[in-house]
């Protein structure tokens, strides 16, 4: 039982008499997993909802709806305790969801725009970026209006933030309005506090995703699409530098999560997920033999996302296809072995994969 359930247990029976031994299911139960597993896996969906598993039960499941609106596109999302901001594309707008009642409590706005990319800095701060403006922006979740402020321009086309040991990164892909290359990718460190900008980083060819570990910021440079010239960047936090480009990370890669053991799980919808360790900078599994399942035609299926789950496995997204009629999949993994381990049917066009425990 997790300190939420116990605290509203404790009040219904100082107030209630029928409350007392009520063992009926409630909405936050499903956040404790299973005994044996207490595992979540998040996504958002192309049918614009907040999607969760149990790792310890797969078909047991919940979709949180987003909105309705054409505009709403959601891509990514970011957690902290039992709530998750979602930034929602076109919509120009972030829903804060409450994961333990399945609703969204409120929206967060920009006047206009795309809304991408989005971190928690600590409880009262959540940093998010607008596509559109080139423009970034915080809230905080007990403010009273819905306004998103503190606006910052950022180097153009912003795709993620990045929040570690308060401090906040933001990636830029330098793309102009053609979404051609303008230039090397920029990350800029914005102080949460402020808005401001306290300086910036040149780091590869088109970067969209980023990780933090180890005191260093890993990131992704996806370069050109159908050229295998992926790179990835490494920023040294400590004295903040940059290293070297690292080479050798296929074709257009994307989303990258880091494990507890530095483990990056690079995505591509090109070719699966590669395997890079971030302690010995070596590959485990490389662009030409990644983490991938083959498809009917035995073409290995690309991956939009992997990370760990709290269970050890590793979760990848397959987005699937409403034009193939090709369903989407989470393919599991041995987390030692890459063994393949099961294939879970989800709804199509996952994203965003978080895996968390709410104890």
């Amino acid at each position: 039982m997790n300190r939420r359930h116990a605290v509203l247990l404790a009040l219904a029976g100082m107030f209630t008499l029928a409350a007392c031994g009520d063992d009926s299911p409630q909405p936050w139960d499903f956040l404790e997993g299973t005994p044996t597993d207490p595992g979540i896996l998040l996504a958002v969906n192309l049918d614009k909802t907040l999607f969760m598993l149990q790792t310890g039960a797969p078909d047991e499941r919940v979709s949180i709806a987003l909105g309705t609106s054409s505009a709403v596109t959601p891509v990514g999302l970011a957690v902290r305790g039992t709530f998750a901001a979602v930034p929602l594309g076109n919509a120009a707008s972030v829903a804060y969801v409450d994961l333990a009642t399945r609703t969204v409590e409120r929206y967060f706005t920009f006047a206009s725009g795309n809304a991408t990319g989005v971190a928690f800095v600590d409880q009262a701060t959540v940093v998010v970026c607008n596509q559109t403006t080139d423009q970034c922006g915080k809230f905080d979740p007990a403010q009273g209006g819905n306004e998103i402020t503190g606006l910052v321009a950022v180097t153009q086309f912003p795709a993620s933030v990045v929040a570690a040991g308060g401090r906040v990164f933001v990636v830029s892909s330098n793309l102009d309005d053609n979404y051609m290359q303008a230039g090397p990718g920029v990350v800029t460190e914005l102080n949460p506090a402020t808005m401001e900008i306290v300086r910036t980083f040149e780091v590869g060819a088109n970067p969209q995703y980023a990780a933090a570990a180890n005191n260093r910021l890993y990131v992704v440079n996806s370069g050109d699409y159908g050229l295998n010239n992926g790179t990835l960047s490494v920023i040294n936090l400590a004295n903040n530098t940059v290293d070297p480009v690292i080479s050798g990370f296929g074709d257009f890669p994307g989303p990258i999560n880091i494990d507890s053991r530095g483990r990056a799980y690079i995505s591509s919808f090109n070719y699966g997920t590669a395997v890079w360790s971030t302690i010995t900078t070596e590959f485990l599994k490389t662009p030409a033999v990644p983490l991938c399942v083959n498809s009917a035609g035995g073409a290995c299926r690309g991956a939009a996302d992997a990370t760990v789950a709290p269970n050890g496995d590793v979760y990848q997204a397959f987005f699937g296809s409403a034009a193939t009629s090709e369903a989407a999949y989470y393919f599991v993994y041995d987390g030692d072995t890459f063994a393949l381990k099961d294939s879970i049917a989800v709804p199509l066009g996952p994203s965003g994969l978080v895996g968390a425990t709410f104890d």
